[in-house]
């Protein structure tokens, strides 16, 4: 007897659920293939017709490879999003499509009755079908009858089948669109494949039946929750309503996701109802209702910021630790992680208690004095004694440096996690704004002048107006329709129309069409900006945009300049993607002048080499050559040289001048800002300064959360970080130590201007540009810096005493012993500043003195004016009562 089949004579009926007789044999066993068990215990032939659900679960099968294939296209499209464009991700969401597709259909036409769209299967039963090796009986206690075979025929090999004809055709096609088009993206797309088809079918091999059991429940709760989330996604940083479906039926790719959902959602539906009768058909609408829902309670249902950065808080609070600062130690401090910062409290000498507040957006790196990982941890001792401590240091962007000196290990563990999670959160392009302190910040002040209004385009025309009636304010970037890093309103010449601005603004990088920042009283010539041309290889012109240059080129007797702010051979580069410069044909009444200013992480990396040198002064030979190394102090000089151009061609030359560089938003904001203070006095008082701050960087799109996500002793994600304002900071410090009588405020304010750069309760610093601020509604939500600086007692702080209005164009030295560190900035948590703090006292003093003094001689210059008054009236009265005397009198 065949150990896996026992004879008929002997067993009338075959054990177990799925053992049974061939037609015509006496053996009980598997059936064949195409065959399973009946009732009588016989094995027939599997012809009946595949079923609604079947065919649905075959569908739901190709929808999941499908999305698989989506699923790791947009990865690529985020990993590569400067070479993945959306055309490239159109082709490959076609192909996979077309992939399925055909395996779908080859599927069906393989198996019985070969040739058509249908197959004839063996209905399933029970769940146990897809696992009959778990069922093989047992006969008499001694052997395993083997019965294992497909006995779902042929629903469990039909899957294996689609996913090798979908990697067949994948393999066909998809290389073959690679010889013609010879785009990388096709293979790298074409490698996740293949990694994930075979865990596919791993999944179905091992899983089958529970997917063939729940498939419908499984589709209708996952596309549900897929729904929800990508809906969240979009609405993540929108508080109002209508900027949310805005933002939603804006973009093409949102309305394929959620057809894609709908689709599958209602394949889940078919495959529940199988539409077994008429009330069925009423559900069909639903498929819709979920997304409904969630566009009209999307502010209910949102992923909630304060939930997402309370995971990230390890350790709430830490007890007994040593706070270090530049000043001293304090012993038994706490130090409690809140939402938006931590704060420290330590005790004073005087045995009051103090606390500081440290804000996540402040906080720029931070360097574990101890091992982190897991298998370091072993090295260290498990019984610390008492002197061992575990050292947190914490950089701050203000450039300051804190100590953590935690006894416990796994407490220190756990605050260094739970900091640089928080300090990674804060990332300029991944972070929700809204969730930033100044959205949180209830001013404590009373406003005298609200900043948000104070700087408004209508005043700065109005200026323009006492110098030149040549211009206008358009409406043209109205919601910013034309440009998304300008204001909504514009100062333009009056000859140029809004048309002729649009066709500007599509010839120019980013859409920066020329724009005037700056009107000389005497000459009428002007500042202008803008970003690079869109020339490209095939030189392009655009005569707009030459007739708006020409416009503002007020002497038609004198070519102006155009100042590009890059060098030759990067110029060169961008015209081959693209880009360039104004070609010297079709702009015949400007020359050019190249003015290489590095770009913003060439300067990023000079600022970081520039602390390191500030932190470690342990040797002055040491620390003077990684000053001269960090290029800082070239990098300021350079940008003074290219102002002081500017500003000779303007006042001297009596000629305009164009600058730009790549993107127009970084340095050449730098050059023009700077060479508006040496060419204007009013941009060196304090309300001036600040209208220049708001004109030309924040309403001129400088991306402050962007440039500002780092300082100079971390690095973000992406990347983008660069001291380019603090620079402007830097060139304008250089001015005022060069005239110090010719500036109305001293550099407070220009260190609380890089502070609040970097991190404020304020919201004047915190948006990339104008659209961010009027779509988080920042006007309403925060307190402009502006206000605050306004006030009596804080302006009080910022001004020089030796300020006396000088109405001539500044020139300044830019030779290399004229350029100076900044030693209050860069080096006032590392060196004593106590005598210079001491010696600018003395000077305050002095002059308060000097001011007493020469009120009190005004008042006896005006006591003596009295009296000479007083003496010459008496002395006119005495004389004229000695004339009447003598004079007869007349009867």
């Amino acid at each position: 007897m065949n150990r896996n089949l026992l004879e008929k004579s002997n067993i009338s009926v075959c054990p177990g659920k799925y053992c049974g007789y061939e037609i015509n044999s006496t053996k009980c066993g598997a059936c064949q293939r195409g065959y399973r068990v009946n009732n009588e215990g016989v094995c027939q032939l599997c012809d009946e017709a595949l079923s609604l659900y079947d065919f649905m679960y075959i569908v739901f099968m190709a929808l999941l490879a499908l999305s698989f294939h989506w699923y790791f296209i947009n990865r690529l499209q985020k990993k590569k999003q400067r070479e993945f464009t959306l055309v490239k991700q159109t082709i490959l969401y076609f192909l996979s499509i077309l992939e399925i597709l055909l395996a779908f259909i080859f599927t069906l036409l393989t198996f019985p009755p070969l040739g058509k769209l249908t197959m004839n299967v063996c209905q399933v039963k029970l769940l146990s079908d897809f696992y009959p090796m778990f069922h093989n009986p047992i006969v008499n206690y001694r052997k395993k009858l083997r019965c294992s075979y497909e006995v779902v025929y042929p629903l469990q090999s039909a899957i294996f089948v689609l996913y090798t004809y979908a990697s067949l055709i994948m393999l066909l096609i998809r290389p073959f669109f690679l010889s013609i088009i010879h785009q990388k993206f096709i293979s790298a797309s074409i490698y996740s494949a293949l990694h994930f088809y075979p865990c596919l079918l791993i999944l179905h091999a091992l899983c089958g039946g529970l997917i063939y059991v729940s498939f419908p429940i499984l589709t209708i709760i996952s596309t549900v929750l897929l729904n929800a989330i990508h809906f969240t996604l979009i609405a993540s940083g929108e508080n109002e309503w209508i900027p949310f479906v805005r933002k939603l039926c804006g973009n093409i790719q949102n309305w394929i996701i959620y057809l894609v959902h709908v689709i599958i959602l209602l394949c889940g539906l078919i495959s529940l109802t199988q539409f077994e009768n008429e009330y069925h058909l009423i559900m069909l609408p639903t498929v819709f209702l979920p997304g409904l829902l969630y566009i009209l309670l999307y502010k209910f249902t949102a992923t909630s910021t304060i939930r997402m950065v309370t995971d990230l808080i390890k350790i709430p609070c830490v007890r007994n630790l040593v706070f270090r600062d530049h000043l001293q130690a304090y012993p038994e401090s706490i130090i409690n992680v809140t939402l938006h910062n931590v704060i420290v409290t330590h005790k004073q000498p005087d045995g009051n208690y103090k606390e500081l507040w440290i804000f996540y957006t402040n906080m720029d790196a931070i360097q574990p004095k101890f091992p982190m990982k897991t298998e370091f941890r072993s090295q260290l001792p498990l019984s610390p004694s008492l002197a061992s401590v575990y050292t947190i240091v914490l950089r701050l962007k203000t450039l300051e440096t804190c100590y953590f000196d935690v006894p416990v290990l796994d407490d220190a563990i756990k605050l260094a996690e739970s900091l640089d999670a928080l300090i990674a959160n804060t990332d300029g392009l991944t972070c929700d704004v809204t969730f930033l302190f100044p959205f949180c910040f209830s001013r404590d002040f009373d406003v005298i002048q609200d900043g948000w209004t104070a700087f408004s385009v209508e005043s700065e025309y109005s200026r323009l107006q006492a110098i030149s009636d040549e211009w206008r304010i358009s409406d043209v970037n109205k919601d910013f329709a034309i440009c998304e890093t300008y204001p909504e309103r514009l100062v333009v010449p009056k000859s140029i129309s809004d048309d002729y601005l649009k066709r500007s603004a599509a010839f120019r990088a980013h859409n920066r069409f020329p724009l005037l920042c700056y009107l000389h009283k005497s000459s009428k010539s002007c500042i202008i900006r803008s970003s690079q041309p869109l020339v490209g290889p095939s030189v392009r012109r655009c005569k707009e945009d030459e007739s708006l240059v020409n416009a503002m080129l007020t002497q038609r007797n004198k070519k102006g300049w155009i100042l590009d702010t890059r060098h030759p051979n990067i110029i060169k580069s961008a015209q081959s993607k693209g880009g360039g410069c104004e070609p010297d044909q079709y702009y015949a009444l400007w020359r050019r002048l190249n003015w290489n200013l590095e770009k913003h992480n060439l300067l990023q990396e000079s600022f970081m080499k520039l602390m390191d040198a500030c932190i470690d002064q342990s040797e002055k030979d040491r620390w003077l050559s990684k000053l001269e190394g960090s290029n800082w102090l070239l990098h300021v000089k350079e940008t003074l040289r290219a102002a002081c151009t500017v500003a000779q061609t303007i006042d001297r030359e009596e000629t305009s001048v164009l600058v730009h560089g790549s993107d127009g938003w970084d340095t050449t904001l730098l050059v023009t800002s700077l060479a508006q203070i040496l060419l204007d006095p009013d941009c060196r008082t304090i309300t001036g300064f600040e209208a220049l701050i708001e004109r030309e960087w924040i309403q001129a799109g400088h991306p402050f959360r962007t440039r500002c996500t780092r300082s100079a002793f971390g690095r973000s994600s992406h990347g983008y970080e660069s001291p380019i304002f603090t620079l402007f900071l830097d060139c304008t410090w250089q001015l005022l130590q060069q005239f110090a009588c010719s500036f109305e405020f001293n550099d407070t304010l220009l260190i609380e201007l890089f502070e609040h750069a970097y991190s404020s309760k304020f919201g004047t610093f915190i948006f990339n540009n104008e659209k961010e601020k009027k779509k988080y509604n920042g006007i309403k939500q925060t307190v402009s810096l502006w206000s605050y600086f306004n006030r009596p007692e804080i302006l009080h702080t910022f001004l020089n005493p030796f300020y006396e209005p000088n109405p001539t164009v500044l020139w300044p030295s830019v030779a290399a012993p004229s350029i100076v560190l900044w030693r209050s900035l860069y080096l006032r948590f590392y060196e004593n500043q106590t005598p210079q703090r001491e010696a600018w006292d003395e000077y305050l003093l002095i002059k308060e003195k000097e001011m007493q003094l020469r009120s009190y001689v005004n008042k006896l210059r005006q006591e003596l004016l009295e009296l000479e008054r007083k003496c010459t009236e008496k002395t006119s009265n005495t004389t004229s009562m000695i004339k009447t005397e003598k004079d007869p009198v007349t009867i």
